[in-house]
């Protein structure tokens, strides 16, 4: 989805934005502390600047970069790669939020935070957020505890707009507005050059600015646009303080701008501005390209209020040419009601170009309809105009596949989210499973093993948050009515909340109905899941720990013959792998990925627990490894199953599926087939092909190129 637009409401520019600064000041005269006479306050605050032991965890949790940025982006939103330009020292500036807290997730059911200080603290009402994380100066002589994120995407064919939404909240607000603590919020398209100087910010990039051009900040939105209501459920909700600085949010915000198709990149910016102290974070969701007719106009850059949210359905499909499609969108205000009587506008880009309109009913929907007459993907956006003319008001993009109507499709299964893909996957199991194993839906490390484990027991893997069971898990759960449930990894992946949640729906009614399989590390979880394996397996697959991409074709393989995956350090085998193979006793050891990944010194440790061969397979990258463990499989399979290579989640809880069929796994790029792939495709001649994931995953361009390589 994506929200927003209206040029009457721009950011920090409310009617009255004037008389609240002046109230300020006039109750700053009658003695009420100002910036200057905080200071005290604040000197005194340094020394008891929070850390993370000054509060329990919270449903915003650290993650790695590419956690945050798949959180906030929308379904059809192709995330390539992500990493942090820049992070303090002190670390967890950057985490993911699971659960509903001052308007966010605005789509989905996951947001990104950035902040100056500890994520973990932000979810904390009450309380005042402020973290010391020891970084220094970045870009200028004022920055401090700088998060910068750099998001890198594909923008398809058709697409014009790039767009989010977010929330900058501070603990710097009201005292310090006009002050030279003045943290900020930049978002910049391709390349980052803010920089500070003094209490100024310069940054000839930012698109995110307010409606007097100033980047989002203490001092150009403190007044106008920031209150303690709108950071309500966080610490910035104005209800505690140190001296008389309390907290406050801005209201929902959208930020956009024009990009072309092809290789981007956004970077997201935070920072502590003066002094480390008074922590400020923003929330982040719904980054998503679409297409604008006019995006002079519907796609100008700049922060504007939320208004109205345009919701399309469905988000992607798949259907021969020469049939109808049919696209509803819903229109509500910011308060989630229905907008009847609305216009909403229609366009389609891509294979095919055609525009349409539609008013919305007493339920706020609207349809549009087109038929496709050649194969190739569109994309297909709605506009809310509340007079022509002005920008929309709210817009969403979604995409659509068409396919020729001779021969066979190519078959996604995918939801709206990992979650929502995990759980379409276990739909191909019938009611009255022995078993569901639950992984993080969050993180890599302790979910490998599930796959396999999956696949071995034909049974499903659905994905919970770290805090709380979504509610498509919980559905999904209840249709299964599973005699057993088993959890992989301990309580910092999956909370003992959750464990006990899990009761519930498990039906055995034994002590041993809902069990953990977990250790004190990720190689010390995988050997525990492989110690659930009888002695004497076909093969042990070893796979590098730190990362997950060499894994996760095997976790395929690995369920297709009952046989577990191990994990290893570069340079050594860890303890608890070396006790996982004493026990299974595999005939064959076979070693995932290059000497990058896996030293060959660690090749000679395995021979120790084989009496059979040990061998690498490997290619030159993740997608040449994933299609040399395919090369098992003999030409003319019934099915070859493509997932991203860029995340974990579609692959491993699709590993069960690949089993139950004895189809391979091969991997691809969100917006392009590589090499490697393509070469297996055309070695497998497969009679059917699967896309497991949403277009966020593998795009509807990949979805319409991989028809060429059916059987």
């Amino acid at each position: 989805m994506h929200h927003t637009r209206t040029s009457r409401l721009r950011a920090g520019l409310a009617a009255s934005s004037v008389l609240p600064l002046l109230a300020v000041a006039v109750a700053t005269s009658a003695g009420m502390a100002s910036a200057d006479d905080a200071t005290t306050d604040r000197e005194q605050h340094q020394a008891t600047a929070s850390s993370t032991a000054d509060v329990g965890l919270t449903a915003i949790t650290p993650t790695s970069a590419l956690a945050v940025a798949q959180a906030m982006a929308s379904p059809s939103f192709n995330v390539t790669a992500a990493n942090f330009v820049a992070v303090p020292p002190g670390g967890d500036s950057a985490g993911v939020g699971d659960s509903a807290v001052a308007g966010f997730p605005t789509q989905g059911s996951t947001f990104g935070v950035l902040s100056s200080g500890y994520v973990s603290t932000i979810e904390a009402p009450g309380t005042f957020s402020s973290s010391d994380l020891g970084g220094g100066n970045v870009r200028g002589d004022t920055d401090l505890d700088v998060t910068v994120l750099k998001v890198d995407f594909a923008v398809p064919t058709g697409s014009n707009c790039l767009s989010f939404d977010f929330r900058f909240l501070s603990e710097e607000y009201p005292v310090y507005v006009g002050s030279s603590v003045n943290d900020a919020f930049v978002a910049e398209l391709d390349t980052s050059t803010w920089t500070t100087d003094d209490s100024l910010i310069s940054a000839p990039d930012n698109f995110a600015f307010d409606a007097a051009g100033e980047v989002v900040s203490i001092n150009s939105t403190g007044v106008g646009g920031m209150s303690g209501t709108n950071g309500l459920g966080t610490a910035f909700d104005g209800t505690a303080g140190s001296g008389d600085s309390n907290g406050g949010a801005t209201v929902r915000l959208s930020a956009s701008t024009q990009v072309t198709p092809g290789n981007h990149s956004v970077y997201f910016s935070i920072f502590d501005q003066a002094d480390h102290i008074f922590d400020s974070a923003v929330f982040l969701d719904n980054l998503i390209v679409g297409y604008t007719p006019d995006p002079e106009v519907d796609c100008a850059p700049g922060a504007e209020i939320v208004t109205h949210d345009l919701d399309l359905e469905p988000n992607t499909g798949t259907a021969p040419v020469g049939t109808e499609h049919t696209v509803t969108a819903t229109l509500t205000d910011d308060a989630g009601d229905p907008v009847a009587d609305t216009s909403v506008e229609f366009a389609v880009s891509g294979t095919h170009s055609t525009t349409g309109s539609a008013t919305t009913d007493a339920s706020g929907q609207a349809t549009f309809s087109y038929t496709g007459t050649s194969a190739g993907s569109d994309t297909i956006s709605g506009c809310s105009r509340p007079e022509t003319g002005e920008p929309c008001s709210a817009t969403d993009s979604v995409s659509f596949v068409w396919t020729d109507s001779e021969g066979p499709a190519v078959e996604r299964i995918s939801g709206s989210d990992r979650y929502g893909t995990a759980t379409a996957i276990s739909g191909n199991w019938a009611p009255g499973v022995d078993v569901v194993y639950i992984a993080s839906g969050l993180d890599y490390p302790d979910a490998m093993p599930a796959g396999a484990l999956g696949g071995t027991h034909d049974a499903p893997v659905l994905l919970t948050k770290p805090g709380s069971l979504p509610s498509v898990t919980t559905a999904e759960l209840t249709r299964l009515q599973p005699d057993k449930i088993v959890v992989m990894g301990g309580s910092t992946a999956i909370s003992e909340s959750v464990v006990t949640t899990l009761g519930d729906y498990a039906l055995a009614d034994t002590p041993d109905e809902v069990t953990r399989i977990a250790g004190p590390d990720r190689y010390a979880t995988a050997a525990e899941a492989g110690l659930t394996y009888p002695a004497g397996v076909q093969v042990a697959y070893i796979a590098k720990g730190s990362d997950f991409p060499d894994a996760l074709a095997a976790a395929a393989r690995g369920g297709q013959l009952d046989s577990p995956v191990l994990l290893t350090r570069t340079d050594h085998l860890p303890a608890a792998t070396r006790t996982a193979l004493e026990h299974l006793d595999p005939d064959q050891i076979i070693v995932l990925g290059g000497t990058g990944a896996v030293e060959d010194e660690i090749l000679a440790d395995l021979a120790a627990y084989t009496d059979g061969t040990v061998t690498r397979a490997a290619g030159d990258n993740r997608y040449g490894t994933a299609a040399a463990i395919s090369g098992d499989h003999a030409p003319g399979v019934d099915a070859v199953f493509v997932a991203t290579g860029e995340i974990y989640a579609d692959s491993m809880t699709g590993a069960p599926l690949t089993a139950s069929i004895l189809g391979p796994v091969v991997l691809t790029q969100p917006n392009n087939l590589p090499a490697e792939t393509i070469a297996e495709l055309e070695r497998l001649d497969p009679q059917r092909i699967i896309i497991l994931g949403g277009t966020q995953a593998v795009s509807a361009q990949i979805q319409v190129d991989l028809a060429a390589y059916f059987g």
